[in-house]
């Protein structure tokens, strides 16, 4: 198998990081803001089971991207679609996107440099 440089590994896999990281943020304030504050006006409250953890993030993420409702969940589906933007979608699919992008470069650096082995 061949070895990238690197200095180019940690070019290409910095970017990847950091669009994820951006795109979470941009996901979590300005699609799940929206979607949750329309739903706290029809009286559907967020998950009590999620006070803090933030794993609705990417559940939300999850029916925005498939665009209809599972049959069995723990968010509420149909709420979460109806209030759904254009945007919203958009971004669901870039912090998806960015997500595997950034699991496939360190998994490509932990097996290509070692990389489990330096934490020690």
């Amino acid at each position: 198998m061949y070895i990238i440089p690197e200095i180019i590994y940690f070019i290409i896999s910095f970017p990847a990081f950091i669009s994820f990281l951006i795109s979470t943020l941009c996901f979590t304030r300005i699609s799940m803001k929206h979607i949750e504050k329309k739903m706290r006006e029809e009286g559907i409250h967020e998950p009590l089971w999620d006070k803090g953890l933030g794993i609705r993030v990417s559940m939300y993420g999850k029916v925005i991207r498939r665009q209809k409702p599972a049959k069995a969940t723990i968010v509420n589906d149909e709420a979460i679609l109806r209030h759904a933007r254009p945007i919203d979608l958009i971004l669901a699919r870039v912090m998806h996107y960015s997500l595997v992008m950034m699991m496939i470069c360190a998994t490509y650096g932990y097996f290509a440099y070692d990389l489990g082995e330096r934490a020690y």
